[in-house]
């Protein structure tokens, strides 16, 4: 009934509206290609390729996939790059994602969801929605545009949750760098470079000597399409050897993660990757500690630190702001202060907080979660000084055997319609 609508709203548009003389051929070309879908006349023959494309950039995704079976055309039109991105930036429901999985076993995970409610002014989230989809597991890397990039072992997976549809990307390869899976290796980011339009992945592997020292590290990148396969980055000027520790955060194209330098990894910085150049930049952290936070603040890279005991007692944590990467220059300390005791946690002791990928917002809750008890999880506006949600699942005790250790992923996810191809 709403497609109908709105095809006899475009259809009355279309007779009154007259196209102008510069604009005429290039007009009628999108009106003949159309024509083709159907030899008898329905009235789509009438309808222009882009107001055609931005009625169905506000179906379901769903209902738009299975759309690519009308005709060769209609496929052709989905599945194109121009129409990828319309959908992408045509407003729809989001729902927040959770994946659980067992560290003992990682077999054994959980995919929880939201229910997606453009209406809902709730400020309670409960994640009672489970997503089925065969053949993922291992940790995520990072979710991006709709897509999940996830880990098994050295394997990596992209699935759009949307669709269902997932592909394995090649074995990732070293010829320079012996190194053991043990250690952490090999470690992957997922972005998109807005320049060329391209979505990669990032994959670092690195040797250690004696004392923990990096002796050299390998930075390898993969395009995702087809015959997709890894190369060298293109940087002019090699990174130091490095070793990545914390998951990335992307700001305009351009990827943002922590590292260690030196023996026993004692020199902590900031690796930025720009995801269009394939540049790297080694930048200097403002506090001199083994592992601070990363997270977004105003649109710009910013660290926080805090103790467990600090946040457990006044809830206080300390924030400084990127305020120019190339010179490494940083804001002033802020202290702020969280009302932790407002947050609705049984105990304000062995807390964890982590940043997100919404700017200013960092997400609170158990440092370890138990599969017998259920799970909280608070996000809060460091810039607004507001808790603007709240996140409950229930217990997960039929889901998990006996374990002591579950590893938990939160993240945003939006519809997509990207076909996948390798």
């Amino acid at each position: 009934m709403g497609l109908s609508f709105r095809l006899a709203a475009v259809k009355e548009q279309i007779k009154k509206k007259k196209v102008p003389q510069g604009g005429a051929r290039r007009r009628s070309r999108r009106i003949v290609l159309l024509k083709k879908l159907d030899s008898k006349s329905c009235g789509f023959e009438k309808i222009p390729e882009d107001i055609f494309m931005d009625i169905l950039a506000r179906l379901p995704a769903k209902l738009v996939t299975r759309l690519k079976c009308v005709s060769k055309l209609w496929s052709n039109i989905i599945s194109s790059r121009s129409f990828t991105n319309l959908f992408l930036k045509t407003p729809s429901p989001r729902r927040l994602c959770a994946y659980i999985m067992n560290e003992e076993k990682q077999s054994e995970f959980a995919l929880l969801s939201s229910s997606p409610d453009p209406y809902s002014c709730r400020s309670v989230s409960l994640l009672d929605q489970d997503i089925k989809m065969q053949g993922i597991g291992g940790y995520i890397v990072n979710a991006l545009r709709g897509l999940v990039c996830f880990r098994i072992g050295t394997r990596l997976q992209i699935c759009n949750l949307t669709t269902k549809q997932h592909v394995e990307l090649p074995m990732i390869t070293s010829t320079n760098i012996i190194f053991r899976e043990d250690d952490g290796n090999p470690w992957n980011y997922f972005g998109h470079d807005s320049v060329n339009d391209e979505y990669k992945v990032l994959s670092i592997v690195w040797e250690v000597g004696e004392e923990e020292r990096v002796l050299k590290s390998e930075h390898q990148v993969l395009v995702l399409g087809p015959g997709a396969y890894w190369r060298n980055t293109q940087s002019t000027i090699p990174p130091p050897p490095h070793c990545p520790y914390t998951q990335g955060f992307s700001i305009n194209g351009v990827l943002y993660y922590g590292a260690w330098f030196g023996k026993n990894r004692s020199v902590s910085v900031v690796m930025s990757f720009d995801f269009a150049s394939e540049e790297f930049t080694v930048i200097k952290l403002p506090v001199d500690e083994a592992s601070p936070n990363l997270m977004i603040y105003g649109g710009k890279l910013a660290v926080f630190y805090y103790s467990t005991k600090s946040l457990a007692s006044d809830g206080s944590v300390d924030l400084w702001i990127m305020e120019d990467a190339r010179k490494c220059i940083w804001s002033n300390k802020k202290s702020l202060v969280l009302p932790i005791s407002k947050m609705y946690f049984v105990s304000f002791y062995h807390m964890r907080m982590q940043g997100t990928s919404r700017s200013s917002e960092v997400r609170l809750t158990y440092a370890k979660f138990m599969r017998d008890q259920p799970i909280h999880v608070v996000t809060y506006d460091l810039e607004r000084n507001k808790m603007t949600r709240r996140v409950e699942i229930s217990p997960l005790r039929y889901r998990f055997g006996v374990t002591k250790c579950l590893h938990m992923d939160f993240w945003e996810d939006i519809e997509t319609v990207v076909y996948l191809e390798t």
